[in-house]
């Protein structure tokens, strides 16, 4: 039976998007990334997708609060 991972803290997940986000900005593969970081391809695209809706959240906050 295989050992459950423990679930990474929302600061990595963030970390590892921007790196993975950076990555693919840059010209690779999602295939190629998820080789590089010894994840599958469907977690890399889901970290990726965390840190942009997080980058898109923060832009958002700091809009706010010019107009408030």
């Amino acid at each position: 039976m295989a050992k459950a991972r423990k679930p990474m803290s929302r600061r990595t997940e963030l970390r590892l998007g921007r790196e993975i986000q950076e990555q693919y900005d840059h010209g690779s593969s999602w295939t190629t990334i998820a080789v590089d970081f010894d994840i599958p391809k469907y977690k890399v695209q889901r970290l990726a997708r965390t840190y942009r809706e997080d980058c898109d959240r923060r832009a958002h906050q700091n809009q706010m609060t010019l107009f408030d």
